[in-house]
Formats: C-alpha cells, sequence, structure tokens
C-alpha cells in the first residue's frame, strides 16, 4: 500500500493508493491507531515491556477519531476505518518512512508519530515488521575520529544550506565574507531561491565553488575549482538503503588540473598555514579510522578487506529484529512521551502538528489568495540536481510540469499543454500544465532538479519555497507551500 498525496509509479503498482492532504500523514497515523485501540487491538505485552508512557499517548490517540482524521487529511472515513482495521490483523507490518515526507512544519512530529505505530501494535518484535527511515543507523563508524569537532574554535560561525538567503543577507553576527561550496549546488536546490541569489550576489563576498560543472552557484563564484568524479579518486560509500560497504578505487587519473575535495581541503590548509597534523591525512587514512571500531556490524570489515574484495555487508544478520536488545533512547524503551522533545520546546507526547502552509483551506487568507499545496518530488532522470546539464537525461525528464486535478485545471480554465506561472509572496516558475488525477484536488505536482538557468524565467520550484525550519532537525518544508497556477504569455 503507498501513502502519498501523489499517484506516483509506485503508487500504481500498489495494491492500494491512499492520497492524504501534503503534511497530515501524523494525524493519519493517529487515526488508523484509533482504530487499532478502539478494537482491542494493541500488543499489550510488548506495551509493558518495551515502552514508556502508554497512558498518555493513548489519551492523545483517542483525540484522533477516523471521522475528525478524515476531516484533517481528506481521506474519507471508511478508508481509514477499514485500513486501521487491517492494520490491527496483520503482523508482521513493515512501514516505509520515505525521503519528503518530513518536509513540513511538523515532518519531525509525522515522523515520530509513524514510529510509534509498530510500538502500539506490536510489529518491533517481528522480522519484516517496524519502520524504517534509511539504514545509516547500522553503520556504526567511528565518526569521532573522523569530524574532530573539537577542532573547531568556540563561537564558530555555522551556515544552515536550507537558510543560506538568511545567513547571506541577515545575520551579521559576524557577517559572512567568503564561502566555499562544495558537493552542492545551493542556488538551485535550497528553499527561497531569489534570496539565494541575491546572497551570492553580493559584491563583498568571495566565492569558492569546488564542482565539476559550470552549475548555477558556480555562476556567482569568484573562483571555480574543478572537483574528480567517482572514477578518479578514491572513497569509501556507505548507504542509506541497503547494508553494504563499498570501496571506491580511482579506475582512471584525473583530468587537467582536477583533484579530490580532500587533496583540495589539505593543500588549502598549506596554504592557510594550519598546524593540526590529523588535517593532512590521505584518504585511505581517514578510511582505515572510520572503520576503527569495535562495534558488531563492522566485525571483520577492514580496509584491506575492501580494497581486496570491493564490497562488505555489515555484519547485520539476517533476519533481523533491530531493537531485541532495547531502543536508542535513555530509557531503553520506545517512548511515547519523551523528556527531550519537552526539553526542546516540542509535546513530549507523539502527536499531530499541522504544516504550516499545506494544509490551509480556503477560509483563511493563504488559502483564498495561493489554494493549492505545491509538492516537487524527485525528477526520474536526475539525481537531485545532478544530471540536470546533460541532454539525453534532459530529453528524457522533459521541461517542468505542473500537474494539476481536473478540477483544479477546469477553474482555472487550463488545458492539457498549456504554458503556466506557478507563484506566491515568494517568487514564481514556468512550468507546462498536465491535467491529471495523479494529484488530489487543492494539490500541484511539480517536479525538482531543473537547473534554474536552463528554464523559462531563470527559476525552478524552489523560488516558491519558504525559507523556514521544520520542527526538528532543521530540516528544509519543501512541501509545505501553497502558490496560485494561472495560464502564462511566456512560451
Amino acid at each position: 500500500m503507498s501513502v502519498d498525496p501523489i499517484r506516483t509509479r509506485t503508487a500504481e503498482r500498489a495494491d492500494e493508493h491512499v492520497a492524504p492532504v501534503p503534511g497530515t500523514d501524523a494525524a493519519l497515523a493517529l487515526g488508523l491507531l484509533h482504530v487499532v485501540v478502539s478494537l482491542g487491538k494493541e500488543d499489550t505485552d510488548f506495551i509493558e515491556s518495551h515502552t514508556l508512557g502508554w497512558e498518555r499517548f493513548r489519551a492523545r490517540i483517542l483525540e484522533f477519531p477516523p471521522d475528525r482524521v478524515a476531516e484533517i487529511t481528506g481521506v474519507p472515513r471508511d478508508r481509514i476505518v477499514a485500513l486501521g482495521e487491517r492494520l490491527a490483523t496483520t503482523r508482521p507490518t513493515g512501514i516505509r518512512v520515505t525521503m519528503g515526507l518530513q518536509r513540513h512544519d511538523g515532518g519531525g512530529m509525522a515522523v515520530r508519530a509513524i514510529t510509534c505505530i509498530p510500538g502500539v501494535t506490536g510489529d518491533w518484535k517481528y522480522p519484516g515488521g517496524g519502520a524504517v527511515y534509511d539504514t545509516r543507523g547500522f553503520f556504526p563508524g567511528n565518526w569521532t575520529a573522523l569530524w574532530r569537532d573539537d577542532l573547531r574554535p568556540a563561537g564558530t560561525r555555522t551556515l544552515s544550506m536550507t537558510r543560506l538567503g538568511e545567513g547571506l543577507l541577515e545575520i551579521d553576527d559576524p557577517p559572512v565574507a567568503s564561502l566555499l561550496i562544495y558537493a552542492a549546488n545551493p542556488m538551485a536546490s535550497a528553499p527561497d531561491q531569489n534570496k539565494v541569489r541575491r546572497g551570492l550576489a553580493r559584491e563583498d563576498l568571495f566565492t569558492v565553488v569546488i564542482d565539476h560543472f559550470q552549475t548555477d552557484t558556480a555562476d556567482y563564484a569568484d573562483l571555480l575549482l574543478p572537483a574528480t568524479m567517482q572514477p578518479e579518486h578514491t572513497d569509501l560509500h556507505y548507504a542509506y538503503g541497503h547494508l553494504y560497504l563499498g570501496w571506491n578505487e580511482p579506475a582512471v587519473p584525473p583530468p587537467g588540473e582536477c583533484l579530490s575535495n580532500s587533496e583540495i581541503f589539505r593543500r588549502l590548509a598549506r596554504k592557510l598555514g594550519v598546524t593540526e597534523p590529523c588535517v593532512y591525512e590521505g584518504d585511505e587514512e581517514m578510511a582505515r579510522q572510520v572503520l576503527d571500531t569495535d562495534a558488531p556490524a563492522l566485525a571483520g570489515i577492514t580496509l584491506e578487506r575492501l580494497q581486496r574484495e570491493g564490497w562488505a555487508r555489515l555484519s547485520v544478520p539476517a533476519p533481523f529484529v533491530p531493537f531485541a536488545n532495547g531502543f536508542p533512547s535513555p530509557s531503553g524503551k520506545l517512548e511515547f512521551v519523551s523528556a527531550r522533545m519537552a526539553d526542546v520546546g516540542l509535546d513530549p507526547v507523539a502527536t499531530y502538528t499541522p504544516p504550516g502552509e499545506a494544509a490551509a483551506t480556503r477560509e483563511t487568507d493563504l488559502g483564498r489568495r495561493y489554494p493549492l499545496a505545491l509538492i516537487a518530488p524527485a525528477a526520474h532522470y536526475f539525481l537531485n540536481t545532478t544530471f540536470a546539464n546533460v541532454s539525453e537525461h534532459a530529453a528524457r525528464e522533459g521541461a517542468p510540469a505542473i500537474v494539476l486535478h481536473p478540477a483544479d485545471a477546469a477553474a482555472r480554465g487550463l488545458r492539457d499543454g498549456d504554458p503556466a506561472r506557478v507563484y506566491n509572496d515568494r517568487r514564481e516558475f514556468s512550468a507546462t500544465v498536465v491535467v491529471s488525477d495523479r494529484v488530489r484536488p487543492g494539490v500541484a505536482a511539480g517536479r525538482k532538479g531543473f537547473w534554474p538557468k536552463r528554464l523559462a524565467g531563470a527559476a525552478n520550484a524552489n523560488a516558491t519555497v519558504a525559507e523556514r525550519d521544520a520542527d526538528m532537525g532543521g530540516g528544509a518544508v519543501f512541501h509545505d507551500n501553497r502558490v496560485a497556477v494561472a495560464l502564462s504569455s511566456r512560451v
């Protein structure tokens, strides 16, 4: 089963597709649990032995009956009840929390609420049950040896990529005088594109970009340094979708003056007179340090083995119950009520935090002015903004499109193939209209990854996204965005 505001390729192949209003996943999770609890199907043994704060969480669940959840999510009550009944009686149930769901004001709380579901149903105790976001947590690298945060001088200014415009234009304690950008293309991928552009265009900002191509960000560089590509440098790869480590040996020498990021940093350190020895460690030495740990998952995995064999599976058993020996929390239990949440000003009980914009209704000023919730998932032939400048990939991906439900298109006098402007108070971008019931009414779907300078109007979907943090982790709110769509004269 797929839960997504868009009927994606994945949703088309699912047995069932549920399309909630963007940003309301936590409410749906609590509504499903309401059905489970109403049926008396909670796993009382698991709850008593492995969780903390059940009575308070149970009271929270009872605040979200199916009628209320239907009103919040736009999912019919009968479907919520039917899905809740299946959840109550199907063991094991595995939940895949995919990238993108968390990119709204209540995104962190949404993931938290969803991961509480298997705590109520007991699915955390079954192989194949529970919930997963990614697999990076299975790789227990010795990051302390590599990161060396202790070497950062006290009071060092930090920048957030998701609030780069703010950091360059509005915060001057101290002001950013120089900027080095690598492994990123923020001019195309950061929120509030126009603000980022104004920040990078500052005459008093010295910008260095390390990249393979003349990206939109590189256009604002005072100095562009050529970086090696993957076949040209040494690297250790771990994954967020599987349990294998990979060793990357250079297959060909770097062309021209291309250098790896790490070698550029070493040479820059020499020019700056840095004396800390660890700054000059080679790539193999750093890889060896990351692997230097007694963690069972890395048992028997050495740099020499990786160099010899090319890859190795983490020493994680299969089938696997990830929290059989306790949860990584202060109590060692799944915390339905969390003191750490309270300490940072969040509700200690898992709940639904409404999105800042996406769920606004026509009864609000925002909903009247910008009646469509815009979400822009990944393009199929780009990797974020990587490959968007490759003609073969660009041809396969096609021009930027905006998918509208037939009712929304008709209300605006828009037809398939019409040129449209998608806009809000922040800015606008151009797209071609696609009329389809792949989106629910009130939702507009675009795609991310296009280079602005290759588009009409020099803007992609991120031109309309607010520079605002989600509730946890400093994440961006790419899918918490309201827009209007109108016919454009631009071809």
